[in-house]
């Protein structure tokens, strides 16, 4: 048996720690004289503090490594499951550094950020049409069955897929409540999806825009979960959205 000064001298743990986790009940001692409350300390007791070092070498909680010590897991196991969580925290860490570093690299012109979409009740018009700008023609004809109709005059489109000379392309304006329409305009909710955004004015340099984007999306170690889309916000002002996972 050792008094608790030999065990912290032992195990270089300080007397209030030995104290603490025996409050806690992450290490008791063997045993505690009546009267005096003197502690004592066996080699079980060193045992089960290189378990608890161990695992607060490897970032758990005293939380963790209460109910993991309680538990009785062994070391095997303890060191698989923190191998996991340690990997899957490095991933995301990785991910973060990325897109920071993507970010720094436009930081001077452009501020790409990674938020929610918001869900929206739109009505729109789908076709695959020669080029990109011939979906001007699906907007003439999504005005002219909304005429009338309530509109919040918030309008974008999907671009479902592009290839020379066939342009999958659905255009929509958001609506306030459903209506009733006819033709090919289909009343739908999209549902909200994380995205990364950039707001971009004019029209002369989109191609760049779209450019710096899927750079920056390549940088960033994301990956596309979607096809992307453009929200005319005025009208000079667009919000190039592509969805991520």
């Amino acid at each position: 048996m050792h008094t608790i000064g030999q065990f912290s001298k032992l195990t270089q743990i300080p007397i209030k720690t030995l104290r603490y986790y025996d409050e806690i009940g992450l290490l008791r001692p063997a045993h505690v004289r009546p009267g005096t409350g003197y502690r004592y300390y066996t080699a079980e007791q060193f045992e089960r503090l290189n378990r608890i070092l161990v695992l607060k070498d490897l970032g758990c909680s005293l939380r963790e490594i209460h109910d993991l010590v309680k538990e009785n897991v062994s070391i095997r196991a303890m060191l698989k499951s923190k191998r996991a969580e340690l990997e899957a925290h490095v991933t995301r860490e990785r991910s973060r550094l990325a897109r920071a570093a993507a970010r720094l690299d436009l930081l001077e012109t452009r501020d790409i950020a990674i938020r929610d979409s918001g869900s929206w009740l739109v009505a729109s018009v789908r076709d695959t049409v020669p080029s990109h700008d011939e979906c001007a023609g699906l907007f003439d004809e999504l005005d002219w069955h909304l005429k009338g109709a309530p509109r919040e005059r918030h309008r974008g489109v999907v671009w479902h897929a592009c290839a020379p000379g066939a342009v999958d392309c659905e255009v929509f304006e958001v609506i306030p409540s459903p209506i009733d329409t006819g033709g090919r305009v289909r009343i739908s909710e999209t549902g909200s999806q994380r995205i990364a955004s950039l707001v971009y004015r004019g029209d002369a340099n989109y191609a760049v825009e779209y450019q710096a984007m899927r750079a920056w999306i390549a940088a960033s170690g994301v990956a596309m979960a979607g096809p992307k889309r453009e929200i005319f916000l005025d009208e000079s002002a667009t919000d190039l959205q592509f969805p991520i996972q």
